[in-house]
């Protein structure tokens, strides 16, 4: 039991606490423990656990193979290309004129050959189908339910035209309109009078059509009414302040679940 719980907890308290609180501490040994020391043991961890998730990737696929498990033949392809992809990187180069460790990106190999013409278009192939994905996604996002709803709607309209060609050739003078046209919406839901609405829209436009002659209807001015101003505007401001606000709890939970281990709350990592 002391070794299996006592000694596993100890040793995390005492490295995590050396790598967490290091970075608060201005001294040689410890900056250079926490800077080298602590990054090199986590890359020799995650290179065994790489190693550890593979072939327990192999194994999973491998018993719905012979146990002929929904979808057993796709199994049939991902074990061949596990073996395939460890036989290119570490037993046949294809190239003998390419030296060990260089041939994962020197032409003429398989292993390159297998990255350049089976991985990429892969990999692109998910990308392309994400697409798809995240529009299908976006649409049940966008559905108006509430304020908040209605605000992602809208941003995700503007920076969508923004970001295209045909954003800048709509006038900010539509948006304008588009925006009376919308307030009256709002009057009429607010207040369920149509006298008030109809005043609202009618001198909405009329305001727009004065302000518009005076200035010789400009494509780009009002400048905050222009679409592509106004998506550069949403992604620096607001989506740099939700970024940053999410980085931030993200480091905040960082921070908790580290003290968790330290302190011997979190002990999954030693089965419990």
């Amino acid at each position: 039991m002391l070794w299996k719980r006592q000694i596993p907890i100890l040793i995390v308290a005492v490295i995590g606490s050396l790598t967490l609180f290091g970075w608060f501490v201005d001294e040689p040994n410890i900056k250079s423990f926490v800077d080298d020391d602590a990054t090199q043991w986590y890359d020799i961890l995650a290179s065994f656990a790489i190693f550890l998730g593979g072939f327990n990737l192999l194994k999973m696929q491998l018993q719905k193979v012979f146990r002929k498990q929904s979808g057993w033949q796709y199994s049939l392809f991902a074990i061949g290309g596990f073996i395939l992809a460890i036989i290119a990187g570490f037993f046949y180069k294809g190239n003998p004129d390419v030296a060990w460790g260089i041939h994962v990106t020197a032409k003429g190999t398989l292993f390159k050959w297998i990255f350049t013409y089976m991985f990429a278009p892969m990999q692109a192939t998910m990308f392309a189908l994400l697409a798809f994905f995240v529009a299908s996604a976006s649409y049940r996002a966008f559905r108006i339910r509430n304020f908040e709803a209605t605000l992602l709607l809208v941003a995700g309209i503007i920076i969508m035209l923004g970001r295209v060609p045909l954003g800048s050739f709509i006038s900010s003078w539509f948006i304008l309109y588009l925006l009376i046209l919308i307030g009256g919406i709002a009057v009429n839901s607010i207040f369920k009078n149509k006298q008030y609405t109809a005043i609202f829209v009618i001198a909405g436009i009329v305001l727009v059509t004065i302000g518009g002659i005076s200035m010789g209807w400009p494509i780009d001015q009002p400048g905050v009414f222009y679409l592509p101003y106004l998506q550069e505007w949403i992604y620096k401001y607001p989506n740099v302040a939700g970024a940053r606000s999410i980085m931030m709890g993200i480091g905040l939970g960082i921070f908790a679940t580290s003290i968790r281990y330290i302190l011997g709350i979190e002990k999954s990592y030693i089965g419990e």
